[in-house]
């Protein structure tokens, strides 16, 4: 394996920045929401676009509101991209899609301070959306770069007040009409640091983890009808319980992705019920099921399973039992490429990184579709992710980004 010079970066920097971005969207008891098109992201976009004009990175806004910044190459070609996104889930975390976002920002101006122009263009990106927790919509901005986008999406998608996306864009200046201009088709590789939001690292090791998959991801809506009845009056026995009977497939799904075994996992997100009071037997429960493995074939083996456990369960029940397929998205495989290069900037870190599978979904899945991607994770203290408590140690920020930093330089200062 050919080694790498480990790239400095300016840590003190890279930490203040993250601690800045850490306030647009903080909640008073704790965690952030930072969610697309609200004020809370444009503060934040308006934060990472006055770092770029700082490193003169030559910022600009896209047609979906994701935000780059540039060095021009000496040789032009191919562009190599690193970024994550901006956004977060409800009470969410200060470094999930953060990281890669300030780690970005921090690498390209690093390499630019210290080795000036680049051979191949460089870019980092703040990408507007990955989480979907305002729109459902999850890697708005990923898929537009990839040109995923459907017709007529921003018109269609609604958040919880009814306000379309499209209306959402219009009051941040944007132009739906215009999406497509988001494409990129000139991207050769996107790298993109990212906590590893499990307990792998923490509590294995070793500090660093290139990432190899991402796993398949299915989302299933589950509607159970039975029979609203007096909750005094109707006896237990005679009754056709639409939630006792949701409740007994959500612990039943639970057990089939554990009888499985790691990395499968399968979660009961949502439930809703009618007519929803107190003293009603409910006649109907809707739940959602998000399943998941980076194994195609085991994926659908746990589809089949949890779909056999819910007729069966509803059969015994006197039930109704309707699934749909919300979101059916396979495992991703990333670029062996790219996974080597990132090898040899933690060897020259003095690390010798695991090779990870990732559970949760990142931008580098959709950007696969437009690139050659590849991860590098940094440990998440106790697993912990997608909540307040979401950590890592500043070493480990520092030294991710130092990796990232090297990873970017072989691919963009090499002839």
């Amino acid at each position: 394996m050919r080694t790498a010079e480990l790239v400095e970066i300016d840590e003190h920097r890279l930490l203040r920045r993250l601690d800045d971005l850490a306030q647009r969207g903080a909640l008073p008891g704790g965690g952030i929401y930072r969610a697309l098109y609200t004020p809370s992201w444009t503060s934040a976009m308006e934060l990472v676009t006055s770092w770029l004009k700082e490193g003169q990175l030559f910022p600009r806004r896209d047609a979906v509101g994701n935000v780059w910044g540039r060095i021009e190459g000496s040789r032009g070609g191919r562009v190599i991209v690193t970024g994550s996104h901006i956004d977060t889930v409800r009470g969410g975390g200060a470094l999930d899609g953060a990281l890669g976002v300030v780690a970005g920002v921090e690498a390209v101006t690093s390499l630019w301070e210290n080795h000036g122009r680049p051979t191949r263009i460089l870019e980092c990106v703040a990408i507007c959306e990955e989480e979907g927790s305002r729109f459902s919509t999850n890697f708005w901005g990923a898929r537009a770069i990839a040109d995923r986008l459907e017709p007529g999406e921003a018109e269609r998608a609604r958040d919880g007040d009814g306000t379309t996306l499209a209306d959402a864009m219009r009051a941040v200046g944007l132009d739906p009409a215009n999406v497509a201009s988001a494409v990129r088709r000139d991207i050769d590789a996107f790298v993109e640091l990212h906590i590893e939001q499990g307990p792998v690292l923490d509590e294995n090791g070793p500090r660093l983890g290139v990432v190899t998959t991402i796993a398949g991801t299915t989302h299933l809506e589950v509607t159970l009808r039975g029979q609203a009845d007096h909750a005094g009056a109707m006896a237990m026995t005679r009754r056709k319980d639409a939630l006792v009977g949701a409740s007994a497939m959500a612990v039943e799904i639970a057990d089939l992705a554990t009888r499985m075994g790691d990395p499968a996992v399968a979660t009961v997100g949502t439930i809703a019920v009618e007519p929803a009071q107190v003293n009603v037997v409910p006649g109907l429960a809707r739940f959602t099921i998000d399943a998941r493995h980076p194994e195609n074939g085991r994926r659908t083996e746990l589809i089949t399973q949890i779909g056999d456990a819910c007729k069966r369960i509803a059969r015994e029940r006197g039930l109704d039992v309707e699934m749909r397929t919300l979101r059916d998205r396979p495992p991703v495989t990333l670029s062996p490429r790219i996974a080597d290069v990132l090898r040899r900037a933690c060897a020259a870190a003095g690390v010798e990184p695991r090779d990870l599978a990732s559970g949760a979904g990142h931008d580098a899945q959709m950007l696969s579709y437009a690139a050659s991607t590849g991860m590098l994770f940094v440990p998440s203290i106790g697993g912990r992710s997608h909540c307040a408590d979401e950590a890592t140690l500043a070493e480990d920020v520092v030294l991710g980004t130092r990796a990232l930093a090297t990873a970017l330089r072989e691919l963009a200062y090499q002839p």
